[in-house]
């Protein structure tokens, strides 16, 4: 498919229809015979990741970098003075591929600065932060690590430096990070992040045998409201054995649920929690009888639990979200909100998978969370929304993947910096990493359309970078603007833990926003 003249959210007319390739290699790759001048290529996520804790050297390749790395990165580490960086990394653990593009990658930075070494440890998603949090005690932090959230608390235990003068140094930085990691990067004005290397987005997904046996022929259209999505579900329930719906239930896979709370919601309103005069103080939303958008939030409370009740299986309160492309592959689960725009988890399962409705002969594909319309409230018994009416809308996974430097000598710290500006900015390193290894939203703006350009992309990652670019700030970081300490905790343990209980029957529906409430109030009285 041609992407000439394309802007970053746009498709193919009929790209919905396609057949969707491997990703092909990088264009200029092709003619590298004839483009002397250009260097080899380096040949190189929001829930746990498989692989354990691993340590390794980037120093094995030999790999030369002609990208345009444009690392200007503020800071100065060169000299004869032989620098160590540790270096604690969750996403290269993802799968083997994009370890060995991590490895190869920091054997190339290695030989572009002459006096650093790497060492690379890597631990699952699951595992960074007791990882992370057992170096910190013991004295022996990591140089530089994928901290997410939990490197805002070693910041403000003073175990983190101020990224501001690293940042300011640079001629790129700020105005290039993505929206999603200006809002994580920053806590009361502060820089206490070097950003995240990439992002990831919640979608719909839906099977599309399934949906067109129902009678749905135009889904971008006809499950583009909750009230329409709502309609083909309760279909799908009627006529077919497939579960219908399945919601990722368990606490740490409830990112579906930040994602389509926001589908209540205009111009990226936070549904849970906003800022007030007093930091330490903010305005909670919700089961907040005085505010008026308590509705909106509660209301969608309810929606997670109600269709998870009706709709879902059994085991959606412990139902991970790696779970589903098999179960969607095979005809089982119907639809799910928890649609990221890795195409290669689907790959896994099946080497020809079909992506887009290719005339509703598809196996898998995207589309944006439905929007909240004025009748859905009345539809499915949730008085809170009716007469409500939002926009397409999802959460941006970026406080999960911050990066932060830790406190360390000058000269190691810069070199921690200068490889955070590589990781950023190199395209040998970005292309690669986000277009074709681990399809996901790189964490500078400017480089979401380099990657439009040079891969031939599944329909699920150009929808889902489409839907980021489309629906602007609705896509947001679930809170990263909350400016609270234990935003870790809330969003993990007061909202999604609380949701999950729900879900498995532990209480009411009626009564989970006031529980959700009373724990988000408790963790803020400590």
């Amino acid at each position: 498919m041609s992407r000439s003249g394309t802007g970053s959210g746009e498709r193919s007319e009929d790209a919905s229809n396609e057949t969707d390739k491997q990703p092909s290699r990088r264009r200029f790759m092709q003619s590298a015979a004839a483009a002397s001048t250009v260097g080899a290529l380096g040949a190189l996520a929001g829930c746990s990741g498989g692989g354990g804790e691993n340590t390794d050297s980037g120093s094995d390749s030999n790999t030369d970098s002609g990208s345009d790395s444009n690392t200007d990165s503020g800071s100065d580490s060169s000299g004869s003075e032989s620098i160590t960086i540790d270096y604690l990394n969750a996403q290269a653990a993802e799968n083997s591929s994009i370890k060995s593009h991590f490895q190869e990658s920091l054997s190339t930075f290695e030989e572009q600065q002459g006096n650093v070494t790497v060492k690379l440890q890597t631990a699952s998603y699951g595992d960074i932060r007791s990882k992370l949090a057992s170096t910190v005690s013991s004295g022996n932090p990591p140089t530089m690590a994928e901290a997410g959230g939990g490197g805002l608390q070693f910041y403000l235990d003073g175990k983190v430096p101020d990224h501001s003068p690293f940042i300011e140094g640079t001629d790129r930085l700020p105005g290039d990070y993505t929206a999603a990691n200006l809002d994580s990067a920053k806590y009361r004005g502060e820089y206490w992040s070097a950003g995240g290397m990439r992002h990831t987005n919640s979608n719909l997904g839906i099977n599309p045998k399934l949906f067109s046996q129902v009678g749905v022929s135009d889904p971008a259209s006809e499950l583009s409201t909750w009230s329409g999505f709502l309609d083909a579900v309760r279909q799908i329930d009627e006529q077919t054995d497939a579960i219908a719906y399945e919601e990722t239930g368990v606490p740490g896979d409830l990112e579906s649920y930040w994602g389509y709370a926001r589908t209540a919601y205009t111009g990226g309103t936070d549904p849970w929690m906003r800022q007030s005069d007093d930091p330490e103080n903010p305005t909670i939303v919700v089961a907040n009888d005085e505010h008026e958008d308590q509705g909106k939030t509660d209301g969608m409370i309810k929606t997670c639990v109600k269709m998870a009740h009706e709709f879902s299986s059994s085991e959606s309160a412990q139902r991970g979200d790696e779970e589903i492309p098999s179960l969607m592959l095979t005809g089982k689960v119907a639809s799910f909100n928890y649609a990221v725009p890795t195409a290669n988890r689907w790959r896994a399962i099946k080497d020809d998978v079909q992506f887009g409705w290719n005339d509703g002969e598809g196996d898998f594909m995207l589309l944006p969370h439905p929007k909240v319309d004025a009748d859905f409230g009345s539809n499915f018994g949730i008085s809170e929304l009716e007469g409500v009416e939002g926009e397409h809308g999802g959460h941006m996974w970026a406080l999960e993947q911050q990066q932060t430097l830790f406190n360390a000598s000058d000269t190691e710290q810069n070199a921690a910096w200068d490889l955070n500006m590589f990781l950023l900015g190199d395209d040998e390193f970005v292309l690669p990493a986000w277009g074709e290894h681990y399809e996901s939203l790189p964490g500078l703006q400017p480089k979401l359309q380099k990657i439009l350009d040079e891969y031939e992309l599944a329909q699920s990652t150009e929808q889902a970078y489409k839907n980021a670019d489309t629906y602007g700030e609705q896509y947001s970081t679930t809170g990263a603007a909350w400016d609270v300490r234990d935003t870790d905790p809330i969003r993990w343990t007061d909202i999604n833990e609380t949701i999950s209980e729900a879900i498995a029957g532990q209480h009411s529906i009626e009564e989970t926003p006031s529980l959700v409430r009373s724990r988000i109030q408790d963790r803020l009285a400590q």
